[in-house]
């Protein structure tokens, strides 16, 4: 997805971020806007469930920290932790 000219004056008037734009669409709710648009919103429910997420991965990164692939030809021999 590409921001319009628009779009890029609009982020840096608002102080929004990629990342801001990014957590946005992955995890706000679409509704039908005028012009045949789609307007997405973060809400407090989208929040929540995004919260839900982040802490989830950051689980699974606390797992993984320190962890060691061992990869030949696109697939993986082993895995293990120092």
């Amino acid at each position: 997805m590409r921001p319009t000219k628009h779009c890029c004056k609009r982020l840096k008037q608002r102080g929004f971020s990629k990342l801001t734009l990014d957590i946005i669409y992955q995890f706000g709710r679409c509704s039908t806007a005028p012009g045949n648009a789609t307007k997405i919103f973060l809400g407090n429910k989208q929040c929540r469930e995004a919260e839900r997420e982040f802490k989830r991965l950051l689980q699974h990164l606390d797992k993984a920290k320190g962890g060691n692939l061992i990869i030949k030809n696109d697939s993986i021999l082993t895995v293990y932790k120092n």
